[in-house]
């Protein structure tokens, strides 16, 4: 099955906090990552199929358009950017697995990146907590997919979770 991308690495850009100069091919596939293991978790597998498949045919419109820009966009792209940040200061090639520097430049302490890691997940979980408020109050009028699955389907997680303490 074809897959569509909820964001533009040209949303992630501008959106987060990746230099412009950051290679696209660097984190896309964590877009794909992110969608696949966090955001199929809460949307649920039938309300992600339709807005996938509506995208991939060109006819996301109405109120799944909105929830993509409004709601799904800036999760996919705060996602990203969390999947991205361990990773980014590496290369793998044919050589071997080298870590960048430049001779301006410091790398972070693990405290310093452990700090833009829980940055990163908060204003995630923000607006995760935002998707899952606005579905409880909208889906039954114009998501009937949220509510919608199966044995085989993921069921969209509807419980917003904070450590230990649910809401």
């Amino acid at each position: 099955m074809a897959k569509a991308l909820f964001v533009t690495t040209k949303d992630i850009k501008r959106y987060s906090v990746l230099s412009g100069s950051v290679d696209p091919d660097k984190f896309i596939y964590m877009v794909e990552i992110s969608m696949d293991t966090e955001v199929q978790n809460f949307m649920g597998t039938k309300l992600y199929d339709k807005v996938n498949a509506d995208m991939i045919a060109g006819t996301l419109t109405g109120d799944y358009l909105d929830l993509v820009n409004v709601y799904l966009k800036p999760i996919v792209i705060h996602l990203t950017f969390l999947e991205f940040l361990p990773f980014s200061q590496y290369t793998i090639s044919n050589n071997g697995v080298f870590k960048k520097s430049s001779e301006n430049s410091e790398t972070p302490s693990l405290k310093e990146m452990d700090r833009m890691k829980d940055a990163a997940k908060d204003t995630a979980d923000h607006y995760i907590t935002r998707f899952i408020q606005y579905m409880r109050h909208n889906a039954h009028d114009k998501f009937p997919e949220y509510l919608t699955t199966n044995h085989e389907e993921m069921k969209p997680q509807k419980d917003i979770s904070f450590g230990n303490w649910q809401i």
